[in-house]
């Protein structure tokens, strides 16, 4: 009950207080006549409740003593407590910040860790750079790395004052004892961390207090948690009864009472486990369990979004191409869909090449001549209405034709190599038998806010038309060609591709009304990943109401979980759709597009099989948190589809867990992102 009052009292004083983020955000000592909430704890939450949800609390909570807590939030940023989370003050100087649709806002922290011994040590990461305080987060300073995955942990030796560790996604950890100056990888060689050419996500870090040596660390998605001795390079499993994938968000050391030599009836040291939905105390070194806390309850969820997601969720439909959206072609997809027990359909109102495709009344997509209309938008919406289909509208953003030559190129990707625009050609054959050049992908600058406003307009268009959802596709930085020359001119000092994506996003939840999904690429929903696209799904999710994960077992390589190739289709869609669930932290729908066509070498597939090719990633996605799937075929040929959808959605588990990781063979090679 203390927890739980003590962030109400927070949730109270960051309302009255948050127009002063520079100082603290609440002390009794500054108030002549303190704020007091009411007695009874019942009225205290009325309280609370009727204030609203504008207010935030830690996003994460390190207890470092019975007094010192330190913590974060989106909003504002680092977080200390000298009262045991009773009140709170920011102490931001010194630490990355970043503009998002013209608000300035603290990078967001992505872990904490402080040092055992002394806990006036702490360190920071955000997900792509470290920082290390020695008083309390009063002043900060830079730990180079530069390592090119999202950061995940961090943890401050109780030895040496330049010694820590630091967590990736997808990249292992590392150390450093000279302050950053130099790292070395300690996590090459454990095997149980290897997922093909990648490493499973470091969770959590925590050195040994009282051996350097030692370390233990806690893999991401509830894949265990390992003590290692890296002068040894052995390790072992903590075996901590539990047999579900329980999500470790921290772990810690604290000193007891007794000091080092303690009796096992009096420990030493006390091992804190965070995980998602409470703490678990050990007694260190003998690993006994002493105490279990629970985790407050999290704060209800905005009515709005609560009922977005309700109105986006189990969905599960087809894509349909424009030039099928209309007449006897998109009758028989109606007919399909009924057959198949699919209630909705993915519909282009702007096509990969920047073309409109109804009858718009935005002016400047008919003075860029971006109008190519292939349908009659309130027949559809009236047709899909009748026939109890949701629509979702699919506007693809960044890659646009008709926006890159408009006005001399104003909006393209400028090539820093030349005076023009950036080019990606592909060499073809024309009819002389010669070599040619074409541009397939025309590439449009996403830092532009002018570039936003144009497809929001065309977004808050279809809104008030009827449209019921908006599925931004091309949400990205191009990955193909030669895109180390791009120079993005309207990219603001000190932005990087996660802001100009944000700043998007949040625009288009500031304007829109209806659910908003996003298409992503299937590894930046296995792994937190922002790289040459800039695509970081937890970003996403804060403004999105779904993440539609591309998980095509043909875009992944061979040797990501080789096996069976029907038995690893399914794998890929419930782990992956698992996966997706945790990264988002239930902020936003997982519903992935399901691979409806063939490639590569699976065009030698029978029709028994590729059909259930089909159904082992139908039956995945079922079995996973997904709320819902969409099938994709770019031609619109659904002939993948041999035996009705509806039997399997009817004994749809109504649980869903994640399945067991399954071994990997040796030798393995770097995947192909796509």
């Amino acid at each position: 009950m203390k927890r739980q009052l003590s962030l109400l009292c927070f949730f109270v004083m960051v309302l009255i207080l948050f127009s002063c983020p520079a100082g603290p955000l609440f002390s009794a000592e500054d108030e002549e006549e303190p704020f007091v909430l009411a007695e009874n704890p019942d009225e205290t939450l009325a309280l609370v409740e009727e204030l609203g949800s504008s207010w935030f609390q830690p996003e994460q909570v390190v207890e470092a003593g019975p007094l010192l807590w330190y913590g974060s939030s989106r909003q504002a940023g680092f977080l200390v407590s000298f009262d045991g989370g009773i009140t709170w003050e920011a102490r931001n100087d010194g630490l990355p910040r970043k503009v998002v649709a013209g608000e300035d806002q603290i990078r967001t922290i992505t872990a904490i860790g402080v040092d055992p011994v002394q806990p006036q040590r702490v360190a920071v990461t955000t997900s792509k750079e470290i920082y290390l305080s020695e008083d309390y987060g009063a002043t900060w300073r830079r730990i180079p790395f530069n390592n090119g995955s999202v950061l995940t942990a961090v943890a401050l030796s109780p030895v040496n004052k330049e010694q820590l560790l630091v967590g990736t996604s997808f990249a292992g950890f590392y150390e450093t004892t000279d302050a950053g100056r130099t790292w070395t990888m300690l996590s090459a060689n454990l095997s149980f961390l290897r997922q093909s050419a990648y490493q499973e996500e470091i969770a959590a870090l925590a050195y040994h207090p009282e051996n350097p040596d030692k370390l233990l660390l806690a893999c991401g998605f509830g894949n265990g948690i390992y003590l290692y001795n890296k002068a040894l390079n052995i390790w072992e499993k903590l075996e901590t009864g539990q047999t579900a994938r329980r999500l470790v968000k921290n772990l810690s050391f604290q000193p007891a009472a007794g000091g080092a030599g303690a009796s096992p009836e009096q420990p030493a040291w006390w091992l804190r486990i965070t995980y998602e939905t409470g703490t678990e105390i050990y007694a260190w070194p003998d690993f006994v369990l002493r105490a279990m806390v629970t985790e407050p309850s999290r704060p209800a969820m905005d009515p709005a979004k609560e009922a977005r997601l309700a109105k986006a969720a189990h969905k599960y439909g087809i894509y349909v191409r424009s030039d099928f959206a209309s007449g006897q072609r998109l009758e028989n997809h109606l007919r399909f869909m009924k057959e198949n027990g699919l209630n909705a359909m993915v519909v282009d109102f702007k096509d990969d090449m920047g073309y409109i495709t109804y009858d718009t009344q935005v002016a400047f997509a008919r003075q860029i001549g971006a109008v190519r209309k292939r349908f009659d938008i309130n027949e559809l919406i009236k047709k899909a209405k009748a026939n109890g289909v949701y629509l979702i509208g699919r506007l693809v953003v960044f890659k646009d034709s008709r926006l890159y030559q408009y006005d001399n190129y104003k909006y393209a990707i400028w090539d820093r190599n030349g005076d023009g625009p950036w080019r990606y050609l592909v060499a073809t054959e024309n009819a002389a038998g010669e070599t040619a050049y074409e541009q397939r992908e025309h590439w449009v600058d996403p830092y532009a806010t002018d570039v936003w406003a144009y497809n929001l307009a065309i977004a808050a268009e279809l809104e008030a038309l009827g449209v019921d959802e908006i599925q931004f596709d091309y949400i990205r930085f191009p990955t193909d060609g030669p895109i180390g020359r791009c120079q993005y001119r309207f990219q603001p000092p000190g932005a990087t591709p996660v802001d100009a994506l944000e700043g998007f996003l949040a625009s288009a939840r500031n304007r829109l009304q209806i659910p908003i999904s996003a298409d992503l690429y299937g590894f930046h929903c296995w792994y937190q990943m922002e790289g040459l696209t800039g695509q970081n799904i937890r970003v996403f999710a804060r403004y999105v109401d779904v993440i539609c994960p591309m998980y095509y077992p043909s875009h992944f390589p061979d040797s990501f979980y080789p096996g069976d190739y029907l038995e690893r289709a399914k794998f890929i869609y419930q782990e992956g759709s698992f996966r997706a669930h945790v990264l988002t932290g239930s902020e936003s729908l997982i519903r992935p597009y399901v691979q409806a066509f063939l490639i590569g070498r699976e065009l030698r597939m029978t029709a028994p099989v590729y059909t259930e090719y089909l159904l082992k990633q139908v039956t995945g996605a079922l079995a996973s948190p997904a709320a819902g799937f969409t099938l994709w075929n770019n031609n619109n040929r659904y002939y993948m589809v041999k035996k009705p959808l509806a039997d399997y959605l009817e004994r749809r588990p109504r649980e869903t867990l994640p399945v067991s990781l399954p071994p990997l063979a040796e030798g393995t090679t770097e995947p192909t992102v796509e």
